[in-house]
Formats: C-alpha cells, structure tokens, sequence
C-alpha cells in the first residue's frame, strides 16, 4: 500500500479494551507508514500518555468508558488533534456528526475504510499546519516590509 504520506511524521494514539484491534491498528499505521504509534487500554491510560506529550491522532472506541472524557480533554490540551471513534451501529452518530476533527468508522473494522480516514486525519493535520505556518510566515513578511 503505497501513499502520499509515507515517511511523514506524525503521533498516534490507540485507545481500545480489545487486543485484536489495538494489534490490527497498530499494524495499519505501520503499514501507512507511521512508526510513533502509542496503544493503551483505557482513557486513564491515554490521558497519562497526552500528559507527555501531544497526539496529532487519537483512535478510539465509543464504548470505551469515558471517551466523550478522553475527546474533550485531549482537545483542549492539543486544539489541533483529530479524532477516529470506532462504532458499532451507524445510528449512533447524530451527536458526533458535527464536532470538528472527528471523523468516525464502523466495527467490524475494514483495511480500506481504516486505512483511508488515517491518511485523511493526518493529511488534514498536514494541511492545517502548513495553513498556520503560512500565516506565520506571511505576517512576519509584512512586519519585515513595514520596517
């Protein structure tokens, strides 16, 4: 599976109960690509891990207790973090639809499906960063030229 994205940085977290899908997603960001990839059971486990340092992705499961926790905690530490909730049943998302960053994919997991919102999170974590910087750039021009 080749991408754009291959070889570039980025930090992900996964936060699941289950084995097989912390492995199986483990082994899908590495396959993108992604070497900083940090897996954890729970929420209190993930937010000890954002106590470290931020995640540019965050990858849980909307049974896992307390995730609506984990979500409004790790936005506000790291305004610039995506999300990827995990569901069960395509009915349940009417809350999540329009929170910003979030992006949500349907249990059972699918390699594509999976594989494509990753690429999207952190090609959108990409843009917003190069948006930023270009920004940053473009006033420190016009400080420079009013001199």
């Amino acid at each position: 599976m080749h991408d754009q994205e291959k070889g570039s940085q980025a930090r992900i977290l996964v936060v699941d109960q289950e084995e097989w899908c912390r492995s199986f997603l483990s082994s899908v960001i590495k396959l993108l690509g992604f070497e900083d990839c940090r897996l954890v059971n729970n929420v209190a486990e993930a937010l000890a891990a954002l106590d470290e340092a931020p995640f540019d992705l965050v990858i849980t499961d909307h049974r896992q207790p307390e995730y609506q926790r984990l979500l409004e905690n790790a936005r506000s530490r790291h305004p610039g973090t995506r999300f990827i909730i995990m569901m069960q049943q395509r009915t349940q998302t009417h809350h999540l639809v329009y929170m910003e960053q979030v992006d949500i994919v349907y249990k059972p997991l699918s390699l594509d499906d999976i594989a494509g919102k990753i690429r999207h999170a952190i090609h959108q974590k990409n843009l917003r960063q190069a948006g930023e910087e270009l920004k940053r750039l473009k006033q420190e021009a016009l400080r420079l030229f009013l001199r």
